[in-house]
């Protein structure tokens, strides 16, 4: 019998910080649609926070980090060997600054 892999959202509403750095980043996301999926890359040598989290889109770009208000609990699933990813809940032009909020997923 083959079962159906599940996901279940365990952060939502999420802000990816970080997108200010991102070059371009209001022409990007243009491109981007509601339940965008984000790969969430652990970089754990992140001089700056050791619980970081990459999180890129489906072009491979970086395009800011998992919020450090959850990054900790996000940064133990990957460590633990949990598939996760984000998804694109909606997003948002404020002057020059692109607010993307996401959900982060977890996947069995």
């Amino acid at each position: 019998m083959t079962t159906k892999a599940k996901s279940i959202c365990v952060v939502e509403n999420t802000s990816v910080a970080g997108t200010r750095f991102v070059p371009d980043m209001a022409d990007i996301a243009k491109t981007y649609r509601t339940g965008e999926r984000f790969s969430l890359v652990r970089d754990a040598q992140n001089p700056h926070d050791a619980w970081a989290i990459e999180v890129h889109d489906g072009a491979g770009r970086r395009v800011g980090y998992v919020s450090c208000e959850c990054n900790e609990f996000v940064a133990r699933l990957i460590d633990g060997g949990k598939s996760v990813e984000g998804r694109l809940e909606s997003m948002e032009q404020i002057g020059t600054w692109t607010r993307l909020l996401m959900g982060v997923h977890l996947n069995d």
